[in-house]
């Protein structure tokens, strides 16, 4: 009940875990999509946590968050167990999991009194993804193992941003380090040893680097339909 996206946080904590727990979902009926909205008060509980910015209330907060990203595993094992795997529930689950996103950044900003960069880190987390879901899905020639490591949406910015020229395996690494299930377990660490500004410092420049790359793909890849488009054919 796994995926080939899953990066190591969820292959070997994560995915464990939500395994249990779907076993026991299989056995009453639920949808995954009620899953999926039913968890959502979990995000909210945490954001209640992180706006209080003490020591204690950031932890329980980004504790939750964890939870979260483990709780969040077994809607996709409901469905596939259950054979209801649809569009739209991957469009919820990424919905929800985006709207989580955009309250702990501004949450824990507001909280830890770094509101500016928790809304400038909002805007860019909400840029990004703007562009991944409006761009290209094409990929530039790859290993299939590394094709299948990324979603959809990352395709076109992977295969137009450039980053394949630093080599198949770095990107390979640079992504499983900065997939959301590292994040989460990460910023955990970093809430118990008590750098939580740290969670948002490390969140914007990622979500900046992600937004650059993001806007050179779309960039390149208009640019090169518009080579399509006006190309003479060959006599």
């Amino acid at each position: 009940m796994s995926k080939p996206q899953d990066g190591f946080v969820s292959r070997f904590l994560n995915r464990p875990i939500s395994r249990r727990i779907t076993r026991f979902l299989l056995k009453v009926p639920i949808h995954p999509n009620g899953w999926t909205i039913s968890i959502f008060v979990l995000p909210l509980i945490a954001g209640a946590f992180l706006v209080r910015g003490d020591y204690a209330s950031v932890v329980i907060g980004a504790a939750i968050f964890q939870a979260f990203s483990i709780l969040d595993g077994c809607d996709g094992e409901i469905a596939r167990a259950k054979n209801l795997e649809s569009t739209f529930g991957e469009r919820l689950d990424y919905f929800c999991d985006f709207l989580a996103s955009l309250i702990y950044v501004l949450a824990l900003g507001l909280g830890r009194h770094h509101s500016v960069e928790g809304i400038v880190c909002a805007g860019f987390i909400a840029a990004n993804e703007w562009l991944l879901r409006g761009g290209k899905n094409e990929m530039q020639i790859v290993s299939a193992m590394l094709h299948e490591s990324y979603y959809a949406r990352h395709h076109g910015m992977i295969g137009h941003s450039g980053l394949l020229n630093l080599g198949e395996r770095f990107v390979w690494w640079l992504f499983q380090l900065t997939k959301r299930d590292m994040a989460m377990l990460v910023f955990l660490m970093l809430a118990l040893v008590d750098l939580a500004d740290w969670i948002l410092h490390l969140w914007t420049i990622v979500a900046a680097a992600s937004l650059i790359l993001s806007t050179i793909a779309t960039i390149r890849s208009s640019v090169a339909d518009g080579d399509v488009v006006t190309r003479e054919p060959r006599s």
